[in-house]
């Protein structure tokens, strides 16, 4: 309960301040909430607190989905550089609309309740929707309204398929069974509905546009701790439901067209960050991968953990960079000389995105294949690796950008607030954690059983 507490006075304490302190002031309180829930969730650790009835279940599964929640907030909220300053982006919105998104996850992450479980996803949602459109651009009005629509269609989905689950098993708490075309129906409808946070193909529409048009810090935030938060739910219902019959067939078909069809399209992008939104489709279906499994949870957190470490400081470094036009590959050429970090971060970010030892994202992928592997599903696993292979064109494509074009203009990239912070602070991490596997694998160890 403490963890649920914190969250939740840090959102309702920054949206209050913002009426009187300044932008800087409230971003300190941010961090500092985002702080204090680690140290509650290092305190409580292992620990399972049951509460309101067992609406609110706070196992192993979800302490580790909040870390990296909160992982992926503090690196947006660090990497921000003074984004409101260089575009006239209103700080003071950003940091409880972060604040009462990652409370929403939270929600999402800790209940069986489907009633609850859709609740958390709206308080994760409207603040997105919100944050897409914070720079009061076009582009910015664009992604936040087909976020918005396509947001509306899932929530549908999702209340479509409580409905059916309730009329096949009778309730609304995850683990019953049922049968029947109403069964059926009702999984297909929950899966879908999960599948459009989570960016699975076909549910990935939204994702290319709402990325690109949203401030890059935002995007950054969707990218991680958002993307934590969609795959503990849908997690939580995959497991619950039991991969037999009609659930199997459809968990692989999303898996396979996700990774592909991700991978296929990133290649064919000129912009950097349409390119790592794509990226972002793909990694979705490996993350998927370790469903198959018969421990998922362990696999399944590590592999967030190591993608949000990774994604996050691929866009906390294209955020230094963006203007609000975008990141073309042209804004790359020349990155190592004109700023050292940006360029050190730039490459062990992708480097690790694209699997390679010994850095964070090749024990990621290692962990959700070999949990697949276990799982006997030995077709989906060499389909995955074959489409990882696939996706190492346009990684080497984007680290050439920075590495090897002349820059038209070569003048250093200046940076500015707590930007190199989060930058430094992430690259470290990807580095230890690839160096140390069993730093980060051990935090979701505990994580024995996603649902029992």
């Amino acid at each position: 309960m403490t963890t649920l507490w914190i969250l939740f006075l840090t959102a309702l304490v920054t949206t209050f301040s913002g009426f009187f302190a300044p932008p800087r002031t409230i971003k300190a309180l941010t961090l500092v909430g985002m702080a204090a829930t680690l140290v509650s969730l290092a305190f409580g650790w292992g620990e399972t607190v049951v509460a309101y009835g067992g609406m609110y279940t706070f196992d192993a599964f979800a302490q580790g989905i909040t870390l990296v929640m909160v992982v992926g907030a503090m690196i947006a909220l660090l990497a921000d550089c003074d984004y409101h300053k260089r575009l006239g982006w209103p700080a003071f919105e950003y940091y409880p609309l972060v604040a009462f998104a990652v409370l929403g996850g939270h929600v999402m992450a800790s209940t069986p309740h489907l009633g609850v479980m859709i609740v958390g996803l709206e308080i994760l949602s409207i603040p997105l929707y919100a944050l897409a459109a914070s720079r009061r651009s076009e582009r910015g009005f664009e992604a936040s309204l087909k976020y918005f629509l396509l947001g509306a269609v899932a929530a549908a989905f999702f209340l479509y398929g409580i409905a059916l689950y309730f009329g096949a098993t009778g309730g609304f708490v995850l683990g019953a069974q049922g049968s029947g075309l109403v069964w059926a129906a009702a999984v297909m409808m929950l899966m879908a509905g999960l599948a459009f946070k989570a960016a699975l193909v076909p549910f990935h529409w939204w994702t290319p546009d709402v990325y690109q048009g949203s401030p890059s810090p935002v995007t950054l935030f969707m990218a991680t701790a958002v993307k934590a938060a969609a795959f503990a739910a849908f997690a939580r219902v995959v497991v619950s439901v039991g991969l037999g019959g009609p659930a199997f067939y459809a968990l692989a078909a999303l898996v396979l067209l996700t990774v592909f069809w991700g991978n296929l399209v990133a290649m064919v992008q000129g912009e950097a960050k349409r390119m790592l939104a794509y990226s972002s489709v793909a990694h979705a279906g490996y993350i998927a991968v370790a469903l198959f499994g018969p421990n998922p949870a362990p696999a399944l957190g590590y592999y967030l953990l190591a993608y949000a470490l990774s994604t996050g400081l691929a866009f906390a470094v294209l955020a230094q960079l963006d203007e609000g036009e975008g990141v073309p590959l042209r804004s790359l050429a020349g990155l190592w000389g004109r700023s050292p970090l940006l360029g050190l971060g730039w490459t062990v970010a992708l480097l690790s995105l694209a699997g390679l030892p010994p850095l964070v994202g090749f024990w990621g992928k290692y962990m959700v294949f070999l949990e697949a592997a276990r799982g006997g599903q030995y077709l989906i696993v060499a389909l995955a690796l074959f489409a990882a292979a696939i996706a190492a064109y346009y990684y080497l494509r984007l680290l050439g950008a920075a590495l090897f074009s002349k820059a038209e203009k070569a003048e250093p990239v200046a940076l500015s607030g707590s930007a190199p912070v989060g930058i430094a602070l992430a690259t470290v991490l990807v580095v230890l954690l690839g160096v140390l596997p069993g730093l980060g694998y051990g935090l979701f160890t505990a994580a024995s059983a996603i649902i029992r």
